[in-house]
């Protein structure tokens, strides 16, 4: 998908460093055109300062010019005499045609090398070609001679192979038996362990009804204890109360003994008057 299909703004740069790089040039371009819009007289008077300004920096740069200039000539009329002196070209057409036979020279020796190894590459070839005949025939025989081999080598293949179908035969059945008697011991450890999925589900089933009955056990066991503990907190109120009533009877035995002997106190008194009186 591009950029206009999209709806965004068409691509102006081809990468960041590109855009980088104008936006630079963009800033050179304004601060020069800043620096001519100073340097822009607008009035006689900055004309003629200009002028007075200008004119020795335009002389100074005429004679760095002027020397730089000068310079290349030098270099133009140095390198012009050089070419125009025939004892110089002689002598560098001597350096040249010494270069250019050494190079010949070279290459002369380089040719005989050459050629001596071609000799001696026809001479090994030779030999090569001889030995490669000595080695055909020796190889006709050899391939004779494996001929027979491999029709030897046959026989015993085909013998090997009879052998090994009969050892393969042998062992297919091996196999099977094994397999029927994997498969048949397979069969009873698969009925083994659905034996025993059986009775583990009943010994689960038991051993939740035991956690049921223990759970109500232990509920009936707590309310016999609070039940307990609520005769014992009975019992006790009853002591506590029976103790109480102990103490008011003695109270009331103790008071009635006080009573019983202030009215024998009372008898005896009247007793003493009613004397007193019919005397």
């Amino acid at each position: 998908m591009t950029e206009g299909s999209r709806g965004g703004r068409r691509r102006e740069y081809a990468s960041d460093a590109e855009r980088v790089r104008a936006w630079r040039q963009r800033q050179k371009e304004a601060a020069r055109a800043e620096r001519l819009a100073a340097a822009t007289p607008t009035d006689p008077a900055q004309a003629v300062s200009t002028l007075a300004q200008a004119v020795p920096l335009l002389r100074q740069e005429t004679q760095a010019a002027f020397e730089r200039l000068s310079e290349v000539a030098a270099s133009i009329t140095a390198a012009t005499a050089l070419l125009a002196d025939p004892a110089v070209l002689e002598a560098h057409l001597r350096r040249v045609q010494a270069d250019a036979d050494k190079v010949r020279a070279d290459a002369g020796a380089e040719i005989a090398r050459l050629r001596e190894q071609l000799d001696a590459a026809l001479n090994e070839r030779a030999d090569a070609d001889a030995a490669a005949a000595a080695a055909l025939a020796q190889a006709d025989d050899a391939t004779t001679a494996l001929a027979a081999a491999r029709r030897e080598h046959q026989s015993e293949l085909d013998r090997l192979h009879a052998d090994h179908v009969a050892t393969l035969d042998a062992w297919t059945t091996r196999v099977e038996d094994s397999e029927a008697a994997h498969r048949r011991r397979t069969a009873d450890l698969e009925t083994l362990v659905e034996q025993q999925r059986d009775q583990l589900a009943r010994l689960r089933a038991t051993a939740d009804q035991a956690t049921t009955t223990v759970g109500r056990l232990e509920s009936d066991l707590a309310a016999a204890r609070a039940e307990v503990a609520a005769e014992r907190d009975r019992t006790e109120a009853v002591r506590v109360d029976l103790a109480a009533a102990r103490a008011q009877v003695d109270a009331a035995r103790e008071r009635a003994d006080e009573l019983r002997a202030e009215l024998r106190e009372v008898r005896a008194a009247s007793a003493t008057s009613g004397s007193t009186e019919a005397s």
